[in-house]
């Protein structure tokens, strides 16, 4: 498998898709973005469960400093879907927006099933070829075992 140098993610782009963004700044360290999807040519999958169709709605939380972005998918009626954590070096604060550099692994869950971790295979990639340091692949697996422990014991934590 073919590995890249970690990305760079911005709020102020966002994923670039034809979506309709706004951002609601909580206080000087979280903003809430939303993208609501317009026409698309076909669904957006991720395994079996679609995540984007027309109306669907995207819900980023972007905390300075913490070492993971979460994103609720929802459908057009605002049923959650679906969670999707990704695992980044410490989300930084820029002019008129947030960033993050994207660490490979990711948190997956479906209300109703086990949370569970996804892309161990890229990270492990990405160490093999010094994209990532030891000490950085050790943390997001930390950090993907914390927020399963978070997400199955707390219930207010995916409430934003």
């Amino acid at each position: 498998m073919p590995i890249h140098p970690p990305k760079h993610i911005s709020s102020i782009e966002g994923l670039g898709l034809n979506t309709t963004k706004t951002m609601r700044r909580m206080d000087d360290s979280v903003s809430i973005g939303t993208e609501i999807w317009n026409d698309m040519e076909e669904p957006w999958r991720e395994g079996e469960t679609i995540i984007a169709l027309p109306g669907y709605i995207w819900t980023t939380k972007w905390e300075v400093g913490k070492p993971y972005v979460i994103t609720k998918f929802q459908d057009a009626s605002a049923k959650l879907i679906a969670v999707y954590c990704d695992i980044a070096r410490p989300v930084e604060a820029i002019k008129n927006g947030f960033t993050f550099t994207d660490l490979y692994l990711d948190v997956w869950y479906i209300p109703g099933y086990e949370p569970r971790v996804l892309d161990e295979d890229e990270l492990q990639a990405a160490l093999n070829a010094r994209f990532i340091t030891l000490e950085e692949a050790t943390e997001a697996r930390g950090v993907a075992r914390s927020l399963i422990v978070r997400i199955k014991s707390d219930p207010n934590f995916l409430k934003f």
